[in-house]
């Protein structure tokens, strides 16, 4: 800002302040800097720097206290500060791969970007922690506003949880290239087991214990249950034995905790000791499940015009 002085004495300079983020400057002025007196016809100047603290618009205020007329003599003063160009990174700070089943692998794509205003260098991607983990891609410079992919992989190889961790160096937040910043992903994921049908049978025997032939007994019930992690395939339910009869409800295809129910009964052909099995063939590992089954085949035996019978079993 140029001081003149236009009349023919000296113009006195008794204060010069400056308010909001502006300052007197100490380089060298032309003409020079503005000292407590300008002679007449002369001329100083006060020099001013802008150094604003937060973006936006600024504004502040010279004010010139003097011996003429119209002290204090005002300028005003405007800035707008912008933000320095710096590179910023922006990721995920985890990555969670879920479940798993063993030996069979998966992949994820992790997004680096910049959402600065300047180039982001990327020095290094380390991969550290569970060798079940997998990285590859590479990025290096991203632009402002850019982004670019890093492929990370799962393959547990026995069940149970897992965990890693990808650091990667950047110059996020710095003007300068060369500066190393880490940045750090947690990476977690959990092998299983791959889901397959299993079955639960409520009795492994049972025993009808005495029966009239040519009758039958009151039906005991087996429940069959499907307890995998998939659902349970019933193929077929069936009897062997002529004496034992069934009756079910089973669908064709159990999901994972529903259960249906056979009822046997035991209704015997002849006397004496019977045996036979409940066999139900499903898609679970363990099939066919059996249960035992006996009873034994009586008959009532009376002579004519007797009010008494008796109950022989044997043959």
């Amino acid at each position: 800002v140029t001081v003149s002085n236009t009349g023919f004495a000296n113009l006195l300079l008794s204060g010069i302040t400056i308010s909001g983020p502006f300052a007197r400057s100490s380089r060298p002025s032309v003409p020079p800097d503005c000292g407590a007196s300008v002679a007449p016809g002369a001329a100083c100047s006060i020099s001013l720097v802008f150094t604003p603290a937060v973006p936006g618009a600024a504004s502040g205020q010279l004010s010139i206290t003097h011996n003429a007329s119209g002290s204090p003599s005002l300028v005003t003063l405007t800035g707008l500060a912008t933000a320095v160009p710096v590179p910023v990174l922006s990721v995920a700070p985890r990555v969670a791969f879920g479940d798993q089943i063993i030996n069979t692998a998966t992949s994820l794509a992790l997004n680096l970007s910049n959402t600065g205003s300047a180039t982001l260098n990327i020095g290094s991607i380390a991969l550290s922690g569970s060798s079940d983990f997998s990285q590859s891609g590479t990025c290096r410079v991203v632009a402002a506003g850019g982004s670019c992919v890093i492929d990370l992989g799962f393959r547990p190889a026995s069940v149970g949880a897992r965990a890693a961790q990808l650091d990667i160096t950047s110059n996020t937040g710095s003007q300068s290239p060369a500066t190393s910043v880490s940045t750090s992903i947690a990476i977690s994921g959990n092998g299983i087991l791959a889901p397959r049908p299993a079955a639960e049978v409520s009795v492994t025997a049972i025993g009808f214990g005495n029966a009239i032939f040519g009758g039958a007994t009151t039906s005991q019930l087996v429940k069959l249950k499907s307890v995998g992690s998939s659902p349970l395939d019933v193929r077929n339910i069936f009897t062997s034995g002529a004496d034992f009869v069934q009756m079910n409800s089973c669908a064709g295809s159990l999901p994972t905790d529903a259960s249906c129910l056979i009822s046997i009964a035991f209704s015997p052909l002849s006397m004496g000791a019977k045996s036979g099995e409940l066999q139900l063939i499903t898609n679970a590992i363990d099939s066919p499940h059996k249960v035992q089954l006996s009873g034994i085949g009586c008959r009532w035996f009376s002579q004519t015009a007797s009010r008494f019978f008796i109950t022989s079993c044997g043959n």
